[in-house]
């Protein structure tokens, strides 16, 4: 079964942590994209105004998007 991820929250580095935490601890593995840390980790150049994004599941996106109304961030 082949689903997609879906992009459910966008933030600092601080935010995500949070968003993230929460999520795994309602059994949602969330997947973060850090082009920042990417970037720097390469060698090479980033945008210090880029956020880092977290995607989950298609199949999780409700129960995620509930997580982080619940938060208020």
């Amino acid at each position: 079964m082949v689903t997609s991820q879906e992009l459910v929250f966008k933030g600092s580095f601080v935010e995500v942590k949070r968003v993230e935490s929460e999520l795994i601890s309602n059994g949602i593995n969330p997947i973060i994209i850090n082009k920042k840390q990417s970037a720097i980790l390469s060698g090479f150049g980033y945008n210090p105004n880029d956020q880092i994004l977290i995607y989950v599941f298609s199949d999780q996106l409700e129960l995620a998007k509930q997580i982080i109304k619940d938060l208020a961030i």
